[in-house]
């Protein structure tokens, strides 16, 4: 992809603060963070078209990704199909991630690629719409 429209509205987009380890059977086996959209209108969630995390440059592989909004949890391919659920921009979604013996204590380096297309924004022939890079790269503090 050549070109993307970049608009961080927000201080930050991924809330280093609400980084949480998330547990499986008492087991620290993952984390969580919130997400703030990136763009002064809301989104339907079928508008994302990529959506990948990075843990110190490791990509997390897409089954181990769930997207949560409104209470509303979904694995990364159903957020295409989601055309009812609706983002705004004063909502932050959480990314909850699976990741085997969770994040070690210490500074770490999260990614969050997460690439949105405005459908009212056609840029050329047939289904090619403005993208619109949502992401962020952050450095976070884990604690236990």
């Amino acid at each position: 992809m050549g070109f993307a429209m970049r608009m961080p509205l927000n201080e930050e987009i991924v809330k280093k603060d609400s980084f949480r380890h998330e547990y499986i059977n008492g087991k620290k086996n993952g984390f969580s963070f919130d997400v703030q959209l990136a763009y002064y209108r809301g989104h339907y969630l079928s508008d994302i078209d990529e959506l990948e995390v990075r843990m110190d440059g490791e990509l997390v592989p897409q089954e181990a990704v769930t997207f949560e909004l409104n209470g509303k949890e979904m694995p990364v391919y159903k957020v295409k199909m989601a055309v009812t659920e609706f983002w705004s921009q004063v909502v932050p979604a959480k990314i909850h991630v699976i990741f085997p013996g969770g994040v070690s204590t210490g500074e770490h380096e999260l990614e969050l690629k997460l690439m949105l297309r405005i459908p009212y924004m056609q840029i050329g022939p047939g289904h090619s719409f403005m993208p619109l890079d949502a992401g962020d790269k952050v450095t976070i503090k884990v604690e236990d």
